[in-house]
């Protein structure tokens, strides 16, 4: 026997509202994964508790399930301590960014409770001392204590980027440490490949302790780079930096941070943007919006991002780019913010780009097939 579609409609609608009642941390999880594995961003965030930065970013990790839903997805609540109205817990996820991939982290996490119903709250942080400036570490062992050591870096990154592009990093800005890529990218999205360091606006800066020799200049770079896209976003105005193509936010993120490359960093990356500027070039407009972009191309991103800032900072001045960044904040296109530079089309900033980046990695090469004579 067939139900009727509107019988239908009234079960679907009943059991959703059921979904919503999680009266135990249990139900919550149980909640959690059933929205992660539809990919229903709605159900997902009505199980939030937003509060500070999470405001932000529990509707982006929302809105990532609804782009990419994740059938595979296990949420489970272990160690709960309830106290009051709140509750502390270890969060164990594991999903398959990848098929037959399965990634797993286990985190501490939050839960409020309102009336008899409960919220999941993200993260359980611990604030560190920073100055004017937000600073928190995921509270794991060890790594509030290693985290300290960022907040005299901070003032020093956002002075680079003061000096560098003019902009002033936001006094609030949130600076938030995780243990390592994975579980800092389970924060993000769940199909995102990890990453070291994480901004969007209105969310907090994410980054991970280096483990390299020098962490200071890595921890520089770091936090230059997520410094400048907080300040471009900023400069900009709320939902107006969304205009701004993804390309151009990475490309002054690595002109400012790029002081704190080694010397190898910076000579490979001229030589591949060089190599894309003679044969592989990606179309800029086929790299404007994150979520559109292939992982496999990400490269592109940052390579031809960084190359077309130097142009503009040798043709046009070291602010120029941002210049070209407010253009496509202000006009939301491509052709009027290569006009606001004196371009006759984005077309022809394009070309000539390409052109410079050509000339400039042939320049390159043949300094250092004569250095490499003398040398003999």
């Amino acid at each position: 026997m067939r139900m009727r579609p509107l019988l239908i409609a009234a079960l679907l609608t009943s059991l959703a509202c059921a979904a919503f009642a999680q009266t135990t941390p249990e139900e919550l999880a149980g909640a959690l994964q059933a929205a992660a594995r539809s990919g229903d961003a709605a159900a997902y965030q009505k199980l939030l508790h937003s509060e500070g930065t999470f405001a932000v970013e529990g509707p982006n990790f929302a809105a990532d399930l609804d782009r990419v839903p994740q059938p595979s997805a296990v949420f489970r609540f272990s160690e709960v301590a309830v106290e009051g109205d709140q509750a502390r817990a270890n969060l164990n996820l594991s999903w398959e960014r990848q098929p037959e991939q399965v990634s797993r982290v286990s985190l501490p996490v939050t839960l409020f409770k309102a009336g008899a119903v409960w919220r999941y709250g993200g993260e359980a942080l611990r604030t560190l001392p920073a100055g004017e400036y937000s600073l928190l570490a995921l509270d794991v062992s060890g790594l509030p204590l290693r985290a300290a050591a960022i907040a005299p870096l901070l003032s020093r990154a956002a002075e680079r980027v003061r000096d560098t592009l003019g902009l002033k990093v936001p006094n609030a800005a949130t600076i938030k440490v995780y243990p390592n890529m994975t579980v800092l990218s389970a924060s993000v999205a769940l199909s995102m490949q990890p990453v070291g360091g994480w901004n969007e606006p209105g969310e907090s800066i994410k980054l991970v302790l280096p483990g390299s020799a020098n962490p200071d200049q890595e921890l520089l770079r770091v936090l230059s780079h997520e410094f400048t896209h907080l300040s471009v976003s900023g400069a900009a105005g709320q939902r107006r930096d969304k205009r701004i193509p993804w390309w151009l936010h990475e490309g002054l993120a690595d002109f400012v941070a790029r002081a704190y490359w080694t010397p190898g960093a910076a000579e490979s990356r001229r030589e591949r943007v060089a190599g894309y500027a003679k044969g592989d070039w990606m179309p800029l407009s086929d790299l404007t919006d994150f979520n559109a972009v292939p992982e496999s191309r990400w490269k592109y991103v940052y390579a031809q991002g960084l190359g077309l800032v130097e142009f503009l900072a040798e043709t046009k001045g070291k602010q120029a780019s941002v210049k070209l960044a407010l253009a496509f904040a202000e006009v939301g296109e491509a052709d009027g913010a290569a006009r606001a530079l004196g371009f006759d089309s984005f077309a022809d900033l394009e070309t000539q780009v390409r052109a410079w980046l050509v000339m400039r990695g042939s320049s390159v090469a043949i300094s250092s097939d004569t250095a490499e004579a003398e040398s003999r």
